[in-house]
C-alpha cells in the first residue's frame, strides 16, 4: 500500500501534469495501479463506479481558456 507521502506526491503530479490528469480522469484505476497504489477488486470497482457517476465524459468540450480547473484529491478510507 502507498504511504501518505506517495499519495500526496501523486496528487501534486496529477494537479500539475495535464496529460497525467487526463489519463487519470479517463481510467483512474489503471493510473493508480501504475503509480503503485494497490487496491482490492472491490475498491477498483468502487473507484470506477464513482467516476462513472461523475459522468465526466458528458462535460461538453469547451475552449481551453474557459475550462474549469479540475483539482484531484485522493482519499483512502479504511473501515472496520
Amino acid at each position: 500500500m502507498a504511504t501518505s507521502k506517495e499519495i500526496q506526491s501523486l496528487e501534486r503530479r496529477l494537479n500539475a501534469d495535464s496529460k497525467l490528469q487526463s489519463e487519470f480522469l479517463k481510467d483512474p484505476v489503471t493510473v493508480l495501479k501504475r503509480e503503485g497504489i494497490t487496491m482490492t477488486a472491490d475498491a477498483a470497482k468502487a473507484v470506477k463506479a464513482q467516476f462513472t457517476e461523475l459522468q465526466l465524459q458528458k462535460i461538453p468540450k469547451i475552449p481551453e481558456l474557459a475550462k474549469p480547473k479540475i483539482g484531484i484529491t485522493i482519499k483512502i478510507t479504511v473501515k472496520f
